[in-house]
């Protein structure tokens, strides 16, 4: 702090301030300069003199503007640096004396206006000025040729100079309290700025219009997770919002990977703004952080507390209304998981490979996992048990293809389970590093994978009730009630396209006798080998359905008359045990009902047992066996 007469305090003492020093600076100017004027006006003893004494005077003030000589001039004038006032006061006395000429009195005179700005301390000024009056009266008295003409004008000036002195010494002294009293005030609010700045619990960070730290209190650097000296002289940009905002939760991740949520808030002050000088304006700005984790964590298990709640009934309303709730599981465990992917597998080839039939962020559905491995995947399907791991690379269980395809740097296996049977196995994964998922992520993905069991084990029952509703119980094949969806469809495609639709009625001659002769187990053993033997025969399009008793239905799509007896006769060359059958087929013309077509091949089949049945006719043809 500076001291109020010009001096600062120190570890050793006082020491002169910078505008102390150079005042004396410029006062030692002066005085090599008049001491080179002397020299050159001047002639005789005066000359040597006033040329001395005024480079004297000189250097003394030019050491005590020098810094390294402020301590040894403490020790030797106590602290007093405005002792140094008498020099110019003796040398214009004795300019006065030597020169003999009174008109070095206006010298004397600026000697003591500079005294009453010059010098704060009213006793020295005093003093001074006392002893400057003095010198010149005694040395009026001493010097007859002083007391001239003029002796009178000197004298009012002298004593006007005295007095305009002392005016001025004690205006600049109220001034210099008004100003110490302000500086104070401006110090005590800066301490206690300084120390609620340091001691605010809140992180705060002040930067220059530049955008660079200059300050950062302890709160600020625990929260970013950074010393003093790596935040101060850094950029401030990186701890504000991304949008552009003033306010708002943005999340901190630490060096060390911790993550912290904080409410920031930032001012912003112009200084200076009123200055037309646009380089003398400085722009300041001032960024609050407030740690706001905790809460910030709790709101956040409430949020995904509900939207796992919700998460679950929208699962739970697909799966009651029969939809698939695959997909909607997987988007909720990856939103929930707050993960990058999530693929669901499930058994195929008879329980010898899993497959990847639902995905969220990856692209690997279709991707098959054999069982016979020691993948992490098979492992967790064997065993049942989850396996969550940071850093899957470390680990040979873990597939290098799967971690490249969906980039995994954490992963977590979790299987589905539904009354002790393992059905399939979810894939959770972050393409960054996870160091636990010991929390809400996975309770919301057991609590899922749960669902997913409930939605496949009712995709199951689903497939196997839509099964038997639309398959015969006895033979296996498609019943009357798939035959008739089919030809809806087979109809549409063949109007589309123009390509020719056949249909045929085959009936297994002497199907009664055989019963009676052999009993009805053989009767239904002789049906169920002759749907076997059939569809060996058949195209891949083609489709067979029991019509009834001993009946079968066959579209062949794509086949004329011509081509469908062709694949019609091996069919009535494969019947079992040697026992026959009679064939009806016909073509349709597109302009006839299903049930219209169906009539014409029942004809076509009643003329084929009427010509002895083991042999087919169509509607419009009769064909020899």
């Amino acid at each position: 702090m500076l001291h109020s007469r010009g001096w600062r305090r120190t570890a050793g003492g006082r020491v002169p301030d910078a505008a102390s020093r150079w005042i004396r600076g410029a006062v030692a100017a002066v005085y090599l300069l008049l001491s080179v004027t002397n020299f050159l006006t001047l002639d005789g003893p005066a000359r040597t003199v006033m040329t001395v004494l005024y480079g004297v005077t000189a250097a003394l003030l030019c050491l005590a503007a020098m810094p390294v000589v402020a301590r040894a001039w403490r020790l030797l004038a106590r602290g007093r640096g405005e002792w140094l006032a008498f020099l110019p006061v003796a040398d214009s006395v004795v300019q006065v004396a030597v020169t003999g000429r009174l008109h070095y009195t206006t010298s004397l005179m600026l000697t003591l206006l500079g005294l009453g700005a010059a010098v704060t301390s009213r006793r020295l000024a005093a003093v001074a000025s006392l002893a400057g009056l003095t010198g010149w009266v005694a040395s009026v008295v001493a010097l007859p040729e002083l007391r001239g003409s003029e002796l009178g004008h000197y004298s009012l000036q002298l004593a006007f100079a005295v007095v305009l002195g002392a005016l001025m010494h004690e205006a600049l002294r109220r001034r210099q309290r008004q100003l110490r009293s302000v500086h104070e005030r401006a110090v005590t609010v800066a301490d206690g700025f300084e120390r609620l700045f340091y001691a605010s619990p809140s992180g705060v960070a002040i930067a220059d219009d530049e955008g660079q730290v200059i300050a950062a209190n302890p709160a600020f650097c625990e929260l970013v997770g950074q010393p003093a000296d790596e935040v101060v002289g850094g950029s401030i940009r990186r701890y504000l919002l991304e949008d552009g905002a003033d306010e708002g939760q943005r999340e901190i991740i630490r060096p060390d990977g911790s993550v912290r949520w904080a409410y920031l808030t930032i001012g912003r002050s112009n200084v200076g703004k009123e200055v037309k000088d646009v380089r003398r304006r400085q722009s300041w700005t001032l960024v609050q952080l407030q740690d706001i984790t905790e809460r910030h964590l709790a709101e956040e298990a409430v949020r995904d507390s509900h939207r796992l709640v919700a998460a679950v009934g929208a699962a739970a309303r697909r799966i009651r209304t029969g939809e698939d709730a695959r997909t909607t599981i997987i988007a909720a465990i990856r939103d929930l998981a707050y993960a990058d992917n999530v693929t669901l597998l499930e058994p195929a080839d008879c329980g010898s490979v899993l497959v990847a039939t639902g995905a969220d962020g990856a692209d690997v559905i279709g991707t098959r996992v054999p069982l016979d491995g020691s993948s992490m995947i098979a492992r967790v399907y064997h065993s049942g048990e989850p396996i969550f791991l940071a850093d899957p690379a470390k680990d040979p269980r873990v597939s290098t293809a799967l971690l490249s395809m969906v980039d995994g740097k954490s992963m977590l296996w979790q299987p589905v389970v539904v009354n002790g049977m393992i059905m399939a196995v979810l894939v959770v994964g972050w393409t960054r590093r996870v160091e636990s998922v010991s929390d809400n992520r996975f309770l919301a993905v057991g609590l899922l994978a749960d669902e997913t069991a409930l939605a496949l084990d009712h995709d199951r029952l689903l497939r196997r009730l839509e099964r038997m509703a639309f398959t015969d119980t006895l033979t296996g094949v498609p019943n009357r009630r798939a035959w008739q969806e089919n030809m809806i469809r087979l109809c549409d495609e063949v109007r589309a396209t123009g390509a020719p639709l056949t249909v045929a009625i085959a009936d297994l001659d002497h199907f009664k006798r055989y019963n009676d002769t052999y009993g009805h187990a053989a009767g239904d053993d002789l049906l169920q080998r002759a749907a076997g033997a059939f569809g060996g025969q058949l195209r891949e399009d083609d489709f067979l359905a029991r019509w009834g008793g001993e009946e079968f239905v066959i579209a062949l799509p794509g086949a004329g008359a011509a081509e469908a007896v062709a694949v019609l006769e091996r069919l009535r060359t494969a019947m079992p045990d040697g026992q026959t059958c009679s064939i009806g087929c016909a073509t349709w013309n597109t302009t006839e009902s299903v049930e219209q077509l169906l009539q014409r091949a029942d004809d076509a089949l009643y003329v084929a047992k009427n010509d002895g049945r083991n042999r087919i006719r169509t509607s419009e043809v009769a064909l020899t066996a």
